[in-house]
């Protein structure tokens, strides 16, 4: 086996609980691509919100974004593959949301919404302070979800009793998928959409094969692409189900687990 590409989660994987990147693991990006090998982003977060962790790796040839509703390459900005959800899902989902009185985030392909309320205090909304610090102010406050085109739903929600009840609520809508992207952090997203499909389309795309491609992940937004690529590799932090599909396990991300991974994992298949 010999390695073109290597995929990374960005949350609980690339990044520390204080949403950052380690000059480490910059290092062993730097010093990947001068091997010759492809470092690719595929994240739940649209691209606006990847971007500084995409350039600071230097993965700036293909992105995989909001849980492989799209697949951008950053070069020339063609899109590869993109995906919606329909109107009528769409405005169940707030529905039900708004019943909840959870926070969420509707994700196009371009923007960030969530209600004015949220957006008046969003130190309220659970989400991590950096990321409210480097945000916050693009968020854009929404009354109408048909005038959206909503790609995903992203909820936080602490409370374990409303987790349960959102999960009850949302069983019964047919055409969605429910995924965890963090501890207390939910997607909801078109069914059928996922990073491992995503994965298959931009090698099919390149002409790579799955068994020349590594993922890193933590999350069960990870495990299809895991399960596709032909390294897989979990983080020390990751849920036991990922884990569980992994070929490697390495330290957790406020560990140095991904340059870990870059620099005692991958050279075993290069």
């Amino acid at each position: 086996m010999s390695l073109k590409m290597v995929v990374t989660d960005l949350d609980g994987t690339l990044l520390t609980s204080t949403d950052r990147l380690t000059q480490a693991s910059v290092n062993a990006f730097i010093h990947l691509k001068q091997q010759g090998i492809l470092p690719v982003v595929a994240t739940g977060r649209m691209l606006s919100e990847a971007q500084f962790a995409v350039e600071g790796i230097g993965a700036t040839n293909y992105f995989m974004g909001m849980n492989g509703a799209q697949t951008v390459n950053l070069q020339t900005r063609e899109t590869i593959y993109q995906r919606t959800l329909d109107l009528a899902t769409a405005q169940a989902l707030a529905d039900i949301l708004d019943e909840l009185g959870v926070f969420y985030q509707i994700y196009s392909h371009t923007s960030v919404y969530t209600r004015q309320h949220w957006l008046n205090d969003m130190s309220a909304s659970g989400m991590k302070a950096e990321y409210i610090r480097r945000f916050a102010s693009s968020i854009l406050p929404f009354s109408q979800v048909n005038d959206l085109g909503a790609v995903k739903m992203f909820v936080v929600c602490k409370d374990i009793n409303k987790q349960q009840l959102m999960r009850e609520r949302l069983a019964s809508l047919e055409s969605i998928i429910l995924v965890s992207s963090y501890p207390n952090y939910f997607e909801i997203l078109p069914k059928g959409l996922n990073k491992g499909d995503a994965l298959l389309r931009l090698c099919a795309h390149l002409g790579i094969a799955l068994h020349e491609v590594a993922a890193i992940g933590d999350s069960d937004n990870d495990i299809e692409i895991l399960s596709q690529a032909g390294v897989a590799i979990a983080m020390g932090n990751a849920f036991q189900q990922v884990k569980d599909v992994a070929d490697h396990i390495v330290p957790g991300n406020d560990d140095d687990g991904v340059a870990y991974a870059l620099t005692h994992i991958i050279p075993q298949y290069l």
